[in-house]
């Protein structure tokens, strides 16, 4: 009897903006896997600026390798048009700044990042950006 994996996160669209949230420790092949995912999804939205909203609320501390792919996604989403981010960022403070300097790159001028507080604090963001409609 095989054993069903789950993955450690799950992505959804909604109009221009990719919701992706993040459970655990990013393993290399979960990372390769996530990001196969990412960009299948968000490849149609792409001929318009898009943004994504990064719940790492409940990421866990990953490998070297899997924040590499991470950073390379980031590079390959800007060149992709992303034009905006929405962070949800854990309360463990030495956690948010592994992630946010692991997976740092340079960021193009008009590339909006903001941490928000909640989803409803990044829903409002968005909607006034243009990137969600109203109430869904």
């Amino acid at each position: 009897m095989q054993k069903r994996q789950t993955k450690a996160y799950q992505i959804q669209q909604i109009d221009q903006v990719l919701w992706v949230q993040v459970f655990g420790v990013s393993t290399l092949l979960g990372t390769e896997e996530y990001v196969r995912d990412f960009r299948t999804l968000v490849a149609p939205a792409t001929a318009k600026p898009w943004a994504v909203v990064l719940d790492i609320r409940q990421w866990q501390p990953s490998p070297a390798q899997a924040l590499e792919l991470l950073k390379q996604n980031s590079v390959w989403a800007i060149a992709n048009n992303l034009h905006h981010v929405e962070l949800l960022l854990p309360t463990d403070e030495l956690l948010t700044w592994q992630y946010l300097k692991a997976t740092e790159v340079q960021k193009p001028a008009y590339l909006t990042r903001h941490i928000a507080e909640d989803e409803a604090s990044a829903r409002q963001f968005l909607q006034a950006a243009g990137y969600l409609k109203g109430a869904d």
